[in-house]
């Protein structure tokens, strides 16, 4: 298994301990394996103050998008390119290399960021949702509170 299975797992354990089994046909939450009404096991999860659907992956999304900030790719790959190259001289004027590359080659640049974004979620640092990119050590902080509560 891969780290970013791990992690998936673990946010598919933590959407399951936050939310409660819901039976749509009673349109009420069950507590246990089946519905005392009606006897289903097909439930669906339901969010206090959230909602109620199918699956754990609206609740991933929503403790995601809720409880942490995504990282801010152009900032991360500008910082990057400043800690590795020197400063730009032109004429009297001074310029990082980030803000040079940005002007002079923007898509280079979102290239280059994304790219970076990548790299940093194959190596473990960041994880991937929907597009958006989240420090790994915020995830599994917010996910060791889940899990101890």
């Amino acid at each position: 298994m891969t780290d970013r299975q791990i992690i998936h797992g673990r946010l598919q354990e933590a959407a399951l301990k936050i939310t409660d089994n819901f039976c749509y046909s009673c349109y009420k939450v069950v507590e246990g394996q089946y519905c005392p009404d009606c006897r289903t096991d097909d439930f669906m999860r339901h969010l206090s103050g959230v909602g109620v659907e199918y699956g754990t992956e609206w609740v991933i999304e929503h403790l995601l998008t809720t409880r942490l900030t995504p990282v801010d790719g152009e900032e991360m790959f500008e910082e990057l390119l400043d800690e590795c190259y020197p400063e730009v001289k032109i004429g009297e004027i001074v310029y990082s290399v980030s803000q040079v590359l940005k002007k002079m080659d923007p898509l280079y640049f979102q290239m280059g960021a994304s790219e970076n974004l990548q790299h940093l979620a194959d190596d473990g640092v960041l994880y991937e949702y929907g597009g958006e990119y989240y420090q790994m050590s915020d995830l599994e902080e917010m996910l060791d509170n889940i899990e101890s509560a």
